[in-house]
């Protein structure tokens, strides 16, 4: 196999957690600018980065079955991530939705981005904000030094035995 599952779900995790805090300037930009085609640019775009999150969500189970024995590796990080992705998908994959018809509704009713556009800027600061949360629990699973007091002491024990 060319690449793991663990090697695709890295790759594919990026786009909806960088994407969103792209769509969330983007969007308070076409607010501001108040021009029609950048909003509906914007939409369009939140819509493929919030549909983007069906990617790692799909490849969080494979990537999990090449990690969850590796030493180091604690099965109770793997299930807080899982946990906040599964959140942080289902907003991103609503805010993309009504992005996606927010900009159909804009071709008909130029008049609806007055109030769609605004509509899909606080969601994505929600769904900013979720993936935030979720791609901080993943970075947990393999970067205990990202966990608030370091290293726990049961991998630090089991490390101090593999030499």
């Amino acid at each position: 196999m060319l690449f793991n599952g663990a090697q695709i779900h890295m790759l594919v995790n990026h786009l909806p957690v960088v994407g969103f805090v792209g769509m969330v300037l983007a969007l308070g930009v076409a607010i501001m600018i108040q021009s029609r085609d950048i909003k509906r640019f914007a939409l369009v775009a939140t819509a493929v980065v919030g549909l983007s999150a069906v990617a790692p969500f799909l490849t969080g189970e494979p990537a999990e079955e090449v990690i969850e024995d590796l030493p180091g590796v604690q099965k109770a990080l793997i299930h807080e991530h899982e946990e906040a992705a599964e959140k942080a998908t289902v907003l991103a994959v609503v805010t993309g939705v009504l992005a996606l018809g927010a900009f159909v509704m804009s071709g008909r009713q130029a008049d609806s981005l007055r109030y769609s556009v605004p509509a899909v800027f606080v969601l994505s600061v929600a769904s900013a904000a979720i993936m935030g949360a979720a791609a901080h629990e993943g970075g947990k699973i393999r970067h205990p030094e990202i966990i608030p007091g370091g290293i726990p002491a049961e991998a630090q024990h089991a490390e101090d035995h593999d030499d």
